[in-house]
């Protein structure tokens, strides 16, 4: 009996190992368990594994083109350096404009859509259009449309200098040459206070202005919150608000900045006092004592709107430093505080070269890199801050996707006393060609350094057609 136990064990056993026959009904043996999980079974080693489907090539990189739509005008300039002012410089590149905005700005050369009028600028340089933040002259006052002449000599001259747009002391107007449309960007004031040492009378009717016109916009504020409570709520009365008192509202209001033109330290100090306490903005024009004392403008949040050349004697008398500096602007700068240039004279002048007035805008930027201004911040202190004071930044004053498509050629570096302007484009055209104008077409024509002189019409005499 033993011994047929022994038998059949060993048959089941051996019934086990050779074929995978599980021990519990309904169960599957480890060995398999195992096997699945790291090999295939030995029944399907002699299958050939699929190959995974070949992954799709990669198509190539497809250089964008642009559009064009016969409606579309497109405006396509190449082959020069793109300053952008506020997005860096790009060699060789291409500036592509569509219906009078700037489209696309591209670091190398592309082709733009077909039909496209194409200007070839190699060797050139593109900046914005530079931003005259006051002028006289060069166009019309009040609303530019009714009082511009369309072929004022004044107006291509300040084309011919780089400037495309500029306020004429209440508007933020363009320089458009024999056209009067879609001169105005938007209307743009600042408000005027006397707050002077030698005027102690205005001083204190300004304050007491000050103090009133605070005291109820506070209670403006008091009567919201009761007004959520009491819609009955009767307003603060507001009929005394006019003249100096509407000037302050506008102030504390934020709706305006003032604008002051002061000279000395000491009367700086004294309005840059009264904007920190009663909290507006304001803007000094001239400034040529802010390198005393920097830090005064920039705690009072203060902008300046300078002329670099502008000299101002030292005066002896005073117990205290005072005068001009050639250093004005980059100490201002090196405080914080933004900076606009505007020559002296706001108005263009035909009596020669390296003047004090608009159309030499450039050569007073350069003046302040002699000072030691970085040329990047005097090149931004004539195009994208002056845009940003006249509030005006979000169309002119840079090269950027979707603003205005304002923007000058010029035959080398802006800063450089040797520049000039080759084209000036506004709203996308054309409205300065230097060689087309006849006014500098004979000062290097195309840019050539080594071009001869042109003829000596020294001395002038009776019937001379250059005779003045």
């Amino acid at each position: 009996m033993l011994k047929n136990i022994r038998i059949i064990t060993a048959l089941l056993a051996f019934v086990i190992v050779f074929t995978d026959m599980p021990v519990i009904p309904g169960g599957y043996s480890l060995s398999e368990s195992i096997s699945e999980a790291q090999d295939p079974p030995r029944r399907r080693r002699g299958r050939r594994r699929q190959a995974p489907p070949p992954a799709p090539e990669p198509e190539p990189e497809k250089k964008e083109i642009v559009a064009a739509d016969s409606e579309d005008e497109y405006l396509v300039i190449r082959g020069a350096t793109l300053h952008t002012v506020t997005g860096g410089t790009h060699r060789n590149g291409t500036l592509i404009c569509k219906n009078g905005k700037i489209y696309q700005i591209v670091a190398g050369p592309v082709d733009g859509p077909e039909g496209a009028e194409v200007v070839d600028a190699t060797g050139h340089h593109v900046y914005p259009g530079l931003v005259a933040f006051r002028s006289s002259g060069l166009v019309g006052s009040g609303e530019a449309e009714k009082s511009q002449d369309p072929f004022d000599l004044d107006t291509t001259m300040g084309l011919a200098a780089g400037i495309t747009a500029t306020w004429n002391g209440s508007r933020v107007t363009k320089l458009v040459h024999g056209s009067l449309e879609d001169l105005t960007i938007r209307p743009k004031s600042f408000s005027s206070i006397n707050y002077s040492y030698r005027n102690p009378r205005g001083r204190s009717e300004l304050r007491r202005a000050m103090d009133r016109v605070q005291e109820h916009l506070r209670a403006l504020e008091r009567h919201a919150e009761e007004k959520k409570k009491d819609p009955e709520a009767k307003a603060p009365d507001d009929k005394w608000i006019k003249g100096i008192y509407a000037t302050v509202r506008s102030l504390l209001t934020g709706q305006s900045q003032a604008l002051v033109r002061s000279r000395s330290m000491a009367e700086i100090r004294e309005y840059s006092a009264l904007a920190r306490k009663y909290g507006f903005e304001i803007v000094f024009e001239l400034a040529e004592e802010g390198w005393i004392d920097p830090g005064v403008l920039s705690r009072a949040g203060a902008s300046a709107v300078i002329s670099p050349r502008a000299r101002v004697n030292a005066n002896e008398d005073l117990n205290r430093e005072s005068g001009s500096s050639i250093e004005n602007a980059k100490l201002l700068h090196d405080a914080g505080v933004p900076l606009v240039i505007i020559p002296q004279n706001t108005g263009i002048a035909l009596w020669g070269l390296a003047g004090r007035d608009l159309s030499h805008l450039p050569l007073e930027a350069a003046f302040a890199v002699r000072g030691g201004l970085p040329e990047q911040v005097a090149i931004e202190a004539i195009t994208i801050e002056p845009a940003r004071l006249l509030g005006v930044a979000d169309r002119v004053g840079s090269l950027e996707v979707g603003k205005d498509a304002d923007f000058i050629i010029t035959d080398g570096d802006l800063l450089s006393y040797m520049t000039l302007v080759r084209w000036a484009f506004v709203n996308g055209k054309i409205q300065y060609d230097k060689e087309e104008e006849g006014i500098l077409d004979h000062i290097r024509p195309d840019g050539d350094l080594d071009a001869p002189p042109p003829d000596d019409h020294w001395p002038r005499r009776l019937g001379d057609p250059l005779k003045g």
